[in-house]
């Protein structure tokens, strides 16, 4: 089964729209690591992403001492201001051979240097409507949900599968 490791602002995303849920109905393994699950602060959010934790629907890698201190020389080398949560997911997806999905384009562009598979979360949306976890229709409602509390996302991406999505309704 294919390992994707999500970063903060996915987990949030998905949450803040009712579909973290149905993330987890992909047919993947997902991952994070105990640095991401230290940032969610919203106390709603911290409690929906650890019963999802406790359930085995997502599964958190806490490092040892010697992998933190290759995480934070990594990070300290890093060009521009890549976060130790950057760095740590990027860490273990590319020691994992894992997808990592972000929706930081600082992260990307370093991930991708690092020849890390990296997709955002439109990828997720695509994966939801191809294993009929979401219909077009809801994707579209959804993503539209996304674009209004998420202004840094890939607006003309979003507008093309909007209208592909809801032409298919």
């Amino acid at each position: 089964m294919k390992v994707i490791v999500n970063d903060t602002n996915i987990f949030i995303d998905l949450q803040s729209i009712g579909l973290l849920r149905k993330m987890c109905e992909l047919p993947f393994e997902i991952h994070t690591v105990d640095f991401v699950i230290a940032e969610i602060a919203t106390p709603e959010y911290r409690t929906e992403i650890q019963q999802a934790i406790n359930e085995n629907l997502i599964h958190v890698r806490e490092f040892t001492a010697e992998e933190i201190v290759e995480i934070v020389t990594e990070q300290a080398s890093a060009p521009g201001n890549i976060s130790i949560q950057d760095c740590s997911v990027c860490y273990y997806a590319r020691n994992g051979a894992y997808t990592l999905i972000t929706g930081d384009r600082q992260l990307r562009a370093y991930a991708e240097n690092c020849n890390v598979e990296v997709h955002g979360v439109l990828y997720l949306f695509d994966q939801m409507i191809e294993n009929s976890i979401l219909l077009p229709s809801e994707a579209s409602i959804k993503l539209r949900e996304l674009l209004a509390i998420n202004v840094r996302l890939p607006r003309a991406e979003i507008l093309k599968r909007i209208t592909l999505w809801e032409s298919k309704s």
